[in-house]
């Protein structure tokens, strides 16, 4: 078998069983970024250059078929204080997410049909993210949880699949003295399939909000799915060993639609019906803008058309801001004893703010089979305090990366990476997220039905206040195969 083949039947097996990032989004794809500090908006020379900046896919000589996998832990704990009530307090386990590595591939092929400043790349891959977490036990097959669980009424487990299907091209333009322009566009289709699990309260709304276990309910909601179209626009200018450019992906709107069940407390055995069993599901994606200049100097001693050193500077804005809240809506029937009784959409307030990050990574090659690369970055938060959530810990952030490339032949490079991702710990004393209560008659996300106990303030108890802290890592290994 040629070396194509193989890698392509590779590929082929490990694509459909192993889950593509979405969720938690943590810098960045391809083994390369993930050492350099999240950079590559103006350096891809390879067939990711459809994700980064399709501008560049000129740069990706003949044919390639590029294959990473970024190894990803998401540790996140959070200890909840105690729930102090009239007649009682309630206390609280300290939990973590317990799903361990969390694999997301990225595959990418490009070819250029013999056209010096043509380059056209196909590919599946994903966002850069951690995609399923479990805050209680993993047993393997599901998460286990005590109603003393502090995040019960946040999340208990989700696991969240996107994948862009990818096809896109670039042009370079030679304009002579003035250097050499490049312009790239690459169109996708967007599938997102959610499944989580969460606690809601208060079967029987009945203030003041006691959080009594007997009067609680587990919501598993599953196959929640949507197709969006989207894409990927980018420009680049070089010029006497500088290269600047931009990439552009719009935001996305997701309408997705499942199934969920809900298991009801063993007061309402025989009582308690739901005639039907979908779920409706709406939430927003950051649209993401990334800028960037790169300094490139001498020759690779091994790698032909490659630079001995660069530095590369990228900025990256993603306007979260648009993801006020989620949106979860049963399209069903509630029956107690016979009688319908309403079963409201769940709005779980967000007010999210766009992220900005700056990034900084270069390269060096001292020997003509070892690249080496370093880089960090720093983040803003896109979730304030006041609303922070085990289900997306978006922090202000640092990341610091490292990696080599090994050119062992001519049509092969294997790459390896690391990076750690290190955010402050907090401590929420005026949390704004408070428990689902789907039969509440006070519903978001204004709260200012009469039902309202507290008009603007959503029904029940802050969830969130506590003590806070995260840390992620990601390992990468890739392989770039080029004839």
């Amino acid at each position: 078998m040629k070396p194509t083949q193989f890698w392509l039947s590779l590929a082929c097996l490990i694509l459909p069983n192993i889950a593509l990032g979405a969720g938690f989004e943590i810098p960045e794809n391809t083994t390369r970024s993930v050492a350099r500090g999240g950079t590559g908006a103006v350096t891809k020379a390879d067939p990711s250059a459809l994700y980064f900046n399709p501008a560049l896919l000129p740069r990706a000589n003949g044919t390639q078929i590029l294959l990473d996998l970024n190894l990803l832990t998401h540790d996140v704990t959070f200890s909840r204080n105690d729930l102090v009530l009239e007649n009682t307090t309630r206390e609280f386990e300290p939990t973590s997410n317990t799903s361990g590595l969390f694999a997301a591939p990225f595959l990418a092929i490009s070819h250029d049909f013999g056209v010096d400043d043509l380059g056209v790349a196909v590919g599946v891959f994903g966002p850069s993210a951690y995609g399923k977490q479990c805050f209680g036990e993993w047993d393997g097959s599901e998460c286990q949880f005590e109603y003393s669980n502090s995040a019960k009424h946040m999340m208990l487990s989700s696991d969240i699949i996107e994948v862009y299907f990818t096809a896109g091209a670039g042009y370079r333009f030679d304009l002579g003295n003035a250097g050499a322009l490049s312009v790239g566009v690459a169109a996708a289709l967007a599938w997102q399939r959610t499944n989580f699990s969460v606690v809601v309260d208060e079967v029987q709304v009945a203030p003041p909000f006691n959080e009594d276990p007997t009067n609680q309910s587990l919501l598993e909601a599953r196959n929640l799915q949507d197709f969006q179209p989207t894409g990927f626009f980018g420009l680049t200018w070089e010029h006497s060993g500088f290269r600047v450019g931009a990439s552009y992906r719009p935001p996305i709107s997701w309408e997705t639609t499942g199934e969920f069940e809900l298991d009801f407390p063993e007061a309402f055995d025989g009582l308690a019906e739901i005639e039907g069993n979908t779920l409706n599901f709406d939430t927003e994606q950051a649209g993401s803008l990334r800028a960037g200049v790169v300094y490139e100097h001498g020759v690779h001693p091994g790698v032909e058309g490659a630079p001995q050193f660069d530095i590369e500077f990228n900025f990256v804005w993603e306007d979260w801001s648009r993801l006020e809240y989620f949106n979860i809506e049963p399209d069903v029937r509630l029956l107690i004893a016979g009688v319908e009784q309403p079963l409201n959409a769940v709005v779980q307030p967000k007010q999210w703010q766009d992220t900005y990050s700056f990034r900084l990574g270069g390269s060096y090659a001292p020997l003509p089979w070892l690249t080496t690369f370093a880089g960090g970055a720093w983040e803003s938060a896109a979730q304030p305090e006041a609303f922070t959530n085990v289900d997306f810990a978006s922090w202000e952030r640092t990341t610091l990366g490292i990696g080599a490339a090994l050119h062992l032949v001519e049509w092969l490079d294997i790459e390896l990476a690391y990076s750690a991702i290190i955010s402050p710990d907090r401590n929420v004393t005026d949390g704004e997220v408070y428990q689902p209560i789907p039969t509440s008659g006070c519903t978001g996300p204004d709260y200012q039905e009469d039902a309202c106990a507290t008009k603007g303030t959503p029904p029940g108890n802050p969830q969130n206040e506590g003590e806070w802290s995260t840390f992620s890592q990601i390992f990468s290994i890739g392989t770039t195969f080029k004839f």
